[in-house]
């Protein structure tokens, strides 16, 4: 692998500092060679990270350097991560009409180059904005699309994710207990894969379970 997948999978597998640490290493070299698309990548880590640690505003900092970058370089596919990052961070501030543009931006990015995963992963993000934004149904056509398009494409790596939607998604509509058992199962996907929730799927777990917490047995 090259430093970016060591890197992303060092942050997936919760080594926080071993993907900053890579990240700073191919953000260096990127740099000292003139490629763009390291220099995106290794800013992008970088806002991962940040984000992770709940700096918000770096996050927006970082994210919009590499898309700055991203333009210069007339790539609209170098475009894709930046946009995603800072659509992230900005629904994370409670900003969900700031958020619902940028997710939207990203989806029709996504569309245009083929990036069929992307779309599916977006439209989940999305849904959270509605349904924190108080659009509920919306949300739950969202939340739908987003699996109906993983399985049809076979994205597994998705699948722990789905998860967590589908346990949203019983919670809101009265099912606890299902909504228990869907959190426990997206944990246990989650550790049999050694990896952690990223931090914005963090929060909307943490969110679930104080709400169940909240309510009781």
């Amino acid at each position: 692998m090259g430093t970016y997948e060591d890197s992303a999978t060092a942050f997936r597998s919760g080594e926080t500092a071993r993907a900053e640490e890579l990240a700073l290493v191919l953000l260096s070299e990127s740099r000292l060679y003139g490629d763009v698309g390291g220099q995106v990548d290794g800013l992008c880590m970088l806002a991962r990270v940040a984000l992770r640690r709940g700096d918000l505003a770096h996050v927006r900092q970082l994210a919009g350097e590499a898309r700055s970058l991203a333009r210069g370089a007339r790539d609209r596919r170098l475009e894709r991560m930046p946009i995603h990052i800072e659509a992230v961070a900005v629904r994370m501030c409670g900003d969900y009409s700031a958020a619902r543009v940028l997710y939207q931006e990203s989806i029709e990015l996504n569309m245009q180059l083929g990036e069929r995963r992307m779309v599916a992963s977006e439209h989940r993000n999305l849904a959270y904005v509605e349904l924190h934004d108080g659009h509920p149904d919306r949300a739950r056509e969202l939340f739908t699309s987003a699996a109906d398009e993983a399985r049809a494409l076979g994205y597994d790596a998705l699948e722990p994710y789905l998860l967590l939607d589908a346990a949203v998604v019983a919670f809101e509509g009265g099912e606890r207990d299902r909504a228990v058992q869907l959190a426990d199962a997206m944990q246990a996907a989650f550790a049999a894969a050694d990896q952690i929730l990223d931090p914005d799927d963090a929060a909307e777990e943490e969110r679930l379970r104080s709400f169940l917490f909240v309510i009781g047995p």
